[in-house]
């Protein structure tokens, strides 16, 4: 398969955010406790500390599995994940989705992942988006805000950017200009506008230089962050 330009799929990835909101039965592998533990390694030094995700939530033991077809050529292209709760005040069970996993490019693989809280929230996307079988991009929320972003460029399994928001806005960019998992170079961002950028040039994880950003320039890229789908209405069992 032809691959796209790391730009165009950044781009075309959101589109898929409209399968998301369907509901409908071979299966590609599923996530499950086992490989969550493998995702949350200890950083080395000078690399951003992992944020906290559970990702239990797309693991698939004793939950509910809704499959959809989204275009019809009888495998299933989005499955909903549904654990069993109780609804707050009452006795009443009810299903609720904990994940959401999606083949985007119908190879009867995934390539996204959304995590819900017990709310229904999304706290965590995860995108393949040169569908090699490894994540490429990772996106944080906290009640539904966008809070943080890691990219792998190289697509060799690392994030090598890490973009820092508050109130949905970018306020910081740290990058691995040698994508080997150390942050050498720090952006700020004041107002969504570059001011100020830092760099490690002797490798010490320590910034040694400085540079102003231009008087003018245009706003930073992400500080307008995709929003989030709206939490799905529970299912009464």
């Amino acid at each position: 398969m032809k691959k796209m330009s790391f730009k165009c799929r950044l781009l075309w990835a959101p589109l898929f955010g409209a399968l998301l909101v369907c509901g409908c039965t071979k299966t590609p592998k599923a996530k499950t406790a086992k490989d969550a533990s493998k995702d949350a390694k200890p950083a080395p030094n000078n690399t951003p500390e992992p944020v906290a995700a559970d990702r239990s939530r797309c693991d698939r033991s004793g939950k509910k599995v809704v499959e959809v077809d989204v275009n019809h050529d009888g495998r299933p292209d989005v499955w909903k994940i549904l654990s069993e709760t109780t609804e707050p005040g009452t006795s009443a069970k009810v299903n609720s989705i904990s994940c959401k996993e999606v083949d985007l490019n119908f190879d009867n693989h995934m390539d996204m992942w959304v995590y819900y809280d017990d709310r229904g929230n999304v706290t965590l996307e995860e995108f393949d988006l040169d569908f090699d079988g490894r994540i490429d991009l990772w996106t944080y929320r906290q009640q539904n805000r966008l809070v943080r972003q890691e990219l792998d460029t190289n697509f060799d399994g690392k994030a090598d950017i890490w973009k820092f928001y508050e109130n949905e806005k970018l306020v910081r960019i740290e990058r691995s200009s040698q994508k080997n998992g150390r942050v050498d170079v720090w952006e700020y961002y004041e107002g969504g506008k570059l001011d100020r950028i830092g760099y490690d040039t002797k490798g010490t994880g320590q910034v040694d230089k400085w540079d102003r950003a231009p008087e003018e320039q245009p706003d930073a890229p992400g500080t307008t962050p995709p929003k989030p789908e709206s939490p799905p209405a529970e299912k009464k069992s």
